[in-house]
């Protein structure tokens, strides 16, 4: 019907270039406001939203991309018709000029400048009475919306229309040439305050040597101390004086759920640092690093592969891999600020890169305040502590040589009578101190030049004693604008766009300049590199946070959400996190809901399962019943991957919900993943009655699944090897190795592990060989793959195969070129099994001391005990039987204390012929009954023969 009005391409679909549509007619008209004519036609032509009343619920992208345009025209529309305003103003045609700003305010009521004018157009056409009322409705709309008085200018202007005072002269708006372009903000004047933040540095001397003599060493330095001890100025100082590449980031109070956000932050540094291009060129970085670093920030590295299926440890070798990559060029230091404050992901991050020794100078530093017990970051520093992986340095308030060093050097003529003003009003703290030269030079009582006169000093009023009070002080002579936008600010967080906090105001143009200059003068907010801004300190914002008063405080996050929206309408995924958070802050959980679903599966893609999990139960609230359904579905998957205990219930409410919508193949899915968690949490008992319901009830498809968790539940620890055996079978019956090659291996991985635990290892050779060959056809199956390739090397090697080396080094291939860390600590351990029977020590003892050490820095205490038994049995061969019988009893109560029965068996029997005979005996006799009941044959076997004499 449309016929040559539409262009369509394989991709694309769109409304050719010839066809008059109103929205381009708008667009251009607005783009050049000369035809004054044209500009009043495009108006005409807006009569209501773009694609008003059109949605799509099931496409959200959709929906945002139009909510977000429908936005742009509203604000496309106000500016036109302000301008055509102002002309009809300067006109004297007051009537029609009014009509004007009255639908432009019917889109943004709350543009104060546009209703001033209104006011003003008001009494100049002789409705005085109306000009009143607008500012009386203009008053109850910013109270209600933002908490916030009429500006200076508008009360000014109510005045002199109540006093009948108002100039007759013309006043009309000037707006910018762009609404989208706000002005970029010029750079204020240096005050004579500047100085104060480089006030020597003084009493931290010890403290920087020993950052010096740690620099590049393997452990995490955290400074610690209380707020404005000078936690930061020390890594900064150090920064500067070590000459290494700084990257520094910072957790923040209002952003602990977005998860790397303060490595992120430090990463960006790199882009703008001047050597980047140099840096860049000569990256060393493997392709799968490279992909995993653009998962972070895709602008780092824009021309790297696209990232693979999201895993936390290859990302944190990702990491590893860039820093040291940049620390072989010039020494670096990645300083993350407040992790009292950083998510889960960070912090462990953290733990990985402390773990990770290298020969490249790199410097892990964080700062904290004092720690609470039972957080986050006080298991990390217990972990790091207990591994000798940590380097505590705690800040002590300035003495009084330091004070009086820094009196001398600000004041050579009056140091004495400086320092004992300082000493009694700061104590030592040095934010406090700095705070209160600034003080003494803002009322005339220091001079620039360092003159002091030490009456007046004395008798001047009684400085605040806290930090509080100091920083309340200097808000309280911030103007109303200003406060205004220092208030946003504190909604924004630490950091800030001018941007954001210019559209949250809905100031105009020039006194949101004036506001941003006046809170820079006052030394309140200061320029990033970047063009964002930042608080002075944590503490100003901290301060003027409680300040603000929680009612206000929520309007304040709507508005800024509703900006944030507007501004990264194209790019949505990547604030979805701080949208959820602006909105459940400001009480629009619903809202919160459809960002915070988007953010879930953003910090899924980064494997940052906790701070997924935050984000998918807050996009729970508000929900129909199908959309709970597929959320609680993704729910579980992400705390299947934590081992969380609340993963049974998350199922078992999918389950519920699955049933009452009749939907039976999200029934069949959520069944068969909590098969899975039941598994994973070793409720064994709980998987067959389950697993029968989906044979019984479920999709003909369901069942081969049905039965492959069924017989992973009679397996695991021997507990029905007969029976899983033959559920295993029906699986392999049932499924189709064409359609589902990766579902087959899995199958015939699980009957190799059968056989092998039977005893019959050529049975067993031959299913891996089976797995193997089926996971080849299927590119995601590559840990399955890996894991064949292991499986048979070990088996290879039991019955002295030569080819086993062979498997195992082309598993462990797999992994690097895979970037699948988790699965090397088990083909270091078979290589070096392999080498042990071969007699070759030094290798093995490298094999096992390698796997190990990833093992550790992986926190896998199950491989941690399996491999430190290995080198048991290493140090055994060696004839150092003290060592051998320490690493075998150290890694047999590891795995007895993991509940890892059966390691424990092996590794007692390892141990016993070290061992004195009576102790031998009852180690064996304890071996026994565990082998016995499980029907472990090869344990059986092992122990006999050591009972009969046949080892020693």
């Amino acid at each position: 019907m449309l016929g040559p009005a539409l262009l369509a391409t394989d991709n694309d679909l769109a409304i050719t270039p010839t066809v008059d549509v109103d929205a381009r007619v708008l667009n251009a008209a607005l783009t050049s406001t000369t035809n004054e004519a044209a500009l009043a036609a495009a108006l005409e032509r807006y009569r209501g939203d773009f694609l008003a009343n059109l949605e799509l619920p099931e496409n959200p992208e959709f929906d945002e991309w139009v909510a977000a345009e429908r936005e742009r025209y509203r604000r496309l529309m106000v500016r036109g018709l302000t301008i055509l305003s102002a002309r009809r103003s300067a006109q004297h045609d007051y009537v029609p000029a009014l009509e004007l700003l009255d639908r432009a305010l019917t889109l943004d009521p709350l543009q104060e400048n546009i209703q001033r004018e209104a006011m003003r157009i008001a009494y100049l056409s002789g409705d005085r009475a109306g000009a009143i009322r607008r500012y009386e409705t203009l008053n109850r709309l910013l109270d209600d919306q933002l908490g916030v008085p009429p500006m200076a200018e508008t009360r000014a202007l109510y005045d002199a229309i109540i006093t009948d005072t108002l100039p007759q002269r013309s006043t009309a708006l000037a707006l910018p040439a762009r609404v989208e372009q706000l002005p970029t903000l010029p750079v204020a004047p240096r005050s004579t305050l500047d100085g104060i933040g480089e006030l020597p540095f003084v009493g931290r001397e010890a403290e920087l040597d020993l950052l010096q003599e740690l620099q590049g060493g393997p452990k995490l330095i955290l400074i610690e101390g209380e707020p404005g001890i000078g936690k930061s100025c020390l890594a900064e100082q150090y920064i500067r004086i070590s000459g290494a590449l700084g990257l520094v980031g910072a957790a923040r109070e209002l952003e602990q759920t977005l998860p790397y956000h303060p490595l992120i932050e430090a990463l960006r540094k790199l882009l703008a640092h001047a050597d980047w291009p140099v840096y860049s060129r000569n990256l060393d970085l493997a392709p799968i690093w490279r992909a995993e670093i653009t998962r972070l920030l895709p602008e780092l590295l824009p021309n790297g592969p696209p990232p693979v299926t999201a895993d936390e440890t290859r990302l944190w070798e990702a990491v590893s891999q860039l820093l040291q990559s940049l620390a072989r060029a010039q020494s670096l230091m990645l300083f993350l600020d407040d992790i009292q404050w950083a998510d889960t992901a960070t912090l462990g991050l953290l733990a990985y890169l402390a773990r990770r020794s290298s020969s490249a100078p790199l410097t892990l530093v964080a700062a904290a305040r004092p720690t609470a017990p039972r957080t986050g970051l006080a298991t990390l520093m217990q972990t790091l502590t207990r591994e000798g992986r940590l380097m505590r340095m705690p800040l002590a308030r300035l003495g009084k040589d330091e004070i009086r060093t820094l009196a001398n050097t600000i004041s050579p003529s009056y140091p004495q009578p400086l320092a004992e003003w300082l000493e009694r009003g700061a104590e030592g703290n040095p934010y406090i101190t700095v705070e209160l030269v600034r003080y003494a030079r803002e009322r005339r009582l220091l001079a620039a030049n360092g003159t002091l006169l030490p009456e007046i000093l004395s008798s001047s009023p009684i400085v605040p004693q806290t930090v509080e009070s100091l920083i309340q002080s200097r808000l309280e002579r911030l103007s109303s604008p200003a406060r205004l936008m220092l208030d946003i600010a504190v909604a924004c967080g630490r950091e800030f766009a001018f941007e954001i906090i210019a559209r949250a105001s809905a100031l105009s143009e020039a006194t949101v300049l004036d506001g941003f200059d006046e809170l820079r003068a006052a030394r309140l907010i200061e320029p990033l590199p970047d063009g964002h801004w930042r608080f002075d300190h944590s503490l100003t914002m901290e301060v003027a946070y409680r300040e603000v008063g929680e009612p206000r405080h929520r309007r304040l996050h709507r508005r800024v959400a509703e900006a944030l929206e507007e501004v990264h309408a194209n790019q949505l995924d990547q604030v979805a996190g701080v949208l959820a958070w602006h909105l459940a802050e400001a009480y629009e959980e619903q809202r919160a809901a459809i960002f915070a679903l988007r953010a879930a599966r953003r910090a899924g893609a980064l494997a940052a399962w906790q701070e997924a999990i935050t984000f998918y139960r807050m996009a729970l609230v508000g929900r129909s019943e199908r959309e709970r359904l597929a959320i609680l579905l993704e729910l579980g998957e992400t705390l299947l991957h934590i081992g969380d205990p609340t993963t049974i219930e998350t199922y078992h409410s999918a389950i519920e919900l699955a049933q009452s919508l009749g939907d039976h193949v999200a029934l069949d899915a959520a069944r068969l993943a909590l098969g899975r968690a039941l598994i994973q949490q070793a409720r064994y008992a709980e998987v067959i009655p389950l697993v029968r319901q989906i044979r019984e009830q479920g999709h003909p498809g369901s069942a081969v699944r049905a039965e492959l968790l069924w017989g992973i539940a009679l397996s695991v620890e021997g507990a029905d090897l007969a029976g899983a055996s033959q559920h295993l079978l029906i699986a392999e019956q049932l499924s189709d190795v064409q359609a589902d090659p990766a579902t087959h291996s899995n199958i015939v991985f699980e009957l190799g592990s059968v056989r092998a635990q039977q005893g019959d290892l050529a049975a067993a050779i031959k299913y891996y060989r089976e797995a193997l060959a089926d996971a080849e056809r299927s590119p995601s199956a590559i840990h399955q793959r890996i894991l064949a390739h292991n499986n048979l090397a070990y088996h290879l090697h039991l019955l002295s195969d030569p080819q086993a080396e062979e498997q195992a080094q082309i598993g462990l291939r797999l992994t690097q070129e895979a970037g699948i860390l988790s699965l090397q600590p088990f083909l270091h351990s078979t290589l070096g099994e392999i080498a042990l029977a071969q007699g070759d020590l030094d290798r093995a003892d490298q094999e096992f001391s390698e796997g190990l050490a990833l093992a550790e820095r992986l926190s896998m205490p199950e491989r941690v005990a399996g491999l430190t038994a290995n080198l048991g049995l290493v140090a055994q061969q060696r004839g150092q039987t003290t060592l051998a019988v320490h690493r075998l009893s150290a890694a047999q109560a590891k795995a007895e204390a993991l509940g890892l029965p059966h390691m424990a068996t092996q590794i007692r029997i390892w141990l016993s012929p070290l061992l004195p005979p009576d102790e031998a005996r009852t180690t064996l006799a304890i071996a026994r009954a565990v082998a016995e009941s499980s029907g472990r044959r090869y344990l059986l076997e092992q122990i006999s023969r050591l009972e009969k004499g046949v080892i020693r």
